[in-house]
């Protein structure tokens, strides 16, 4: 393996670490439509938080794993 490829690896499990441990701020940032527009903010929901935990999830999963 180079190390480039060792380095891509290794900021894909960065990010996802980031997703893993800030999924609000990333929430504030991320997907537009994943976002709420303020005529649905009555009924809050934790789904887009959750849903960019798994995707950290996912993303230190696929940096780890090209080293195991």
């Amino acid at each position: 393996m180079t190390l480039l490829w060792q380095a891509v690896h290794v900021g894909i499990a960065v990010l996802g670490v980031a997703y893993l441990a800030f999924p609000a701020r990333i929430h504030a940032f991320g997907f537009e439509f994943l976002r709420r527009s303020p005529s649905e903010e009555s009924g809050a929901s934790d789904a887009p938080v959750w849903l960019y935990r798994g995707i950290g999830a996912l993303l230190v999963f696929i940096g780890v794993a090209e080293f195991i």
